[in-house]
C-alpha cells in the first residue's frame, strides 16, 4: 500500500500515522469501540489519523488481505473518538480516504463490513451510498466503487491541470478574466512582467495546481471539449473565506474563444459530482458580481439559489448562490 499523503477538506485532515501516535490511538478506545471492533492490537498503525486543528480525533484505515476481498478491492475501517462522534468527522474521513485511493492506488472498490446493530456505521454507509452486497453471520457487507479522477458528460470533461495547458492558460488571461477573478493589485503586477516572466509565472501556477491536486482543500480542473483542450477552468475550495469551512466555494472562467457555449456550466456540474464523490461537502457556494451577467447565468443554470447580497470593499454588489450537493 502506498503511504497516505496529507489531505484536507477544510474541516478535517488525514495524515499518515507517525511514531508516537500510539498512545493517542489507544486512549481513544472506549466501550463502543470494543463492542464493534473487539480488543484491537496494541501495535495498531492505521493508514491515517483523523485530525482537527492538529488534534487527533480518530483514525481511518484500509487493507487488502481479507479473505472475502477480490482483486482490486480494499476493506475500510474507521473510528472517531467518543467526544468527536456525531460531528461528521468519520464520514468526511472515509470520503477523503476514497480520494486517496483514487489518487494514489489502483484500487477499484472499497468495502465496509458493519455489524447489524451498529446504527452509526450503517448510517455512514447509507450517507456515502455504499450498496449492500450480502449479509453473513450478522455482518452486513457493503461496497462502493472508488471514484474517478476525471469526469465527463459526453460533451466536456474535467481533469487535473497539466503543464501542456500553458499556452491556453496564457491566452485565457484577458481583461474579462482579470476584471472578474483577479485580486486587487494582481493586474498591475502582471502587466509589469515581461512576456517571459508572465510565462514562467503561469507555468509555476500550473505546476502548483497539478501537484496539489491530491491534497486539498482546493481542487482545480481544466475543462476539455471534444475538439479542444482547456476551454475553461473550474475549481472548488473547501477552505475559502467565501464559504463555511468544509463547504465548497466554486469559481470558474471560460477561455475567450469558447465563451457562451455552455462549457462552463457543464464543467461546474461535473465538479459538483467530484465534490459529492470525493469530499464531505454538503453545499456549494458560487459568489458572483451582480454585473457579471454571464457568470450569473452559470450560477443559475447549475441550480444555484440566490441567498445573500452585499456590497464588498470595492463597492461591488456580490450575490451568493447556494447549491445543495447532498441531502
Amino acid at each position: 500500500m502506498l503511504p497516505l499523503c496529507s489531505v484536507s477538506d477544510g474541516v478535517i485532515a488525514l495524515r499518515a500515522t507517525r511514531p508516537g501516535n500510539g498512545a493517542a490511538l489507544l486512549a481513544g478506545r472506549d466501550e463502543e469501540f470494543h463492542r464493534w471492533l473487539g480488543t484491537g492490537s496494541d501495535k495498531f498503525e492505521p493508514t491515517a489519523c483523523i485530525t482537527v486543528a492538529g488534534e487527533i480525533v480518530g483514525w481511518v484505515d484500509y487493507d487488502c488481505d481479507r479473505k472475502w476481498l477480490h482483486p482490486g478491492e480494499v476493506n475500510v475501517g474507521y473510528n472517531a473518538f467518543a467526544p468527536y462522534r456525531g460531528k461528521g468527522y468519520a464520514t468526511r474521513a472515509v470520503q477523503l480516504l476514497m480520494h486517496h485511493l483514487a489518487v494514489r492506488t489502483e484500487s477499484r472498490t472499497a468495502t465496509l463490513v458493519v455489524d447489524a446493530g451498529n446504527t452509526r456505521s450503517l448510517a455512514l454507509a447509507a450517507r456515502l451510498e455504499f450498496r449492500l452486497t450480502r449479509t453473513e453471520d450478522g455482518q452486513l457487507h457493503f461496497a462502493r466503487q472508488v471514484p474517478p479522477l476525471t469526469y465527463t458528460d459526453g460533451v466536456v470533461a474535467i481533469r487535473s491541470p497539466r503543464l501542456d495547458d500553458l499556452d491556453m492558460d496564457l491566452e485565457a488571461k484577458d481583461d474579462l478574466q482579470i476584471d472578474w477573478m483577479w485580486l486587487a493589485g494582481e493586474r498591475a503586477a502582471w502587466v509589469a512582467m515581461s512576456s517571459r516572466q508572465q510565462r514562467d509565472h503561469a507555468l509555476l501556477a500550473l505546476q502548483r495546481r497539478r501537484d496539489e491536486f491530491g491534497s486539498g482543500p482546493k481542487w482545480t480542473f481544466s475543462v476539455d471539449a471534444a475538439d479542444a483542450v482547456y476551454v475553461a477552468y473550474v475549481d472548488c475550495d473547501l477552505a475559502s473565506p467565501g464559504a463555511p469551512a468544509g463547504e465548497a466555494n466554486i469559481a470558474y472562467s471560460a477561455h475567450p474563444r469558447y465563451r457562451s457555449k455552455g462549457y462552463v456550466s457543464r464543467g461546474v456540474r461535473l465538479i459538483m459530482q467530484f465534490l459529492r464523490e470525493h469530499t464531505g461537502a454538503r453545499r456549494a457556494h458560487i459568489i458572483v458580481d451582480a454585473e457579471n451577467v454571464e457568470s450569473l447565468h452559470v450560477a443559475l443554470a447549475v441550480g444555484g439559489r440566490p441567498t445573500e447580497r452585499w456590497v464588498d470593499l470595492k463597492g461591488r454588489t456580490m450575490i451568493r448562490h447556494v447549491v445543495a450537493l447532498r441531502a
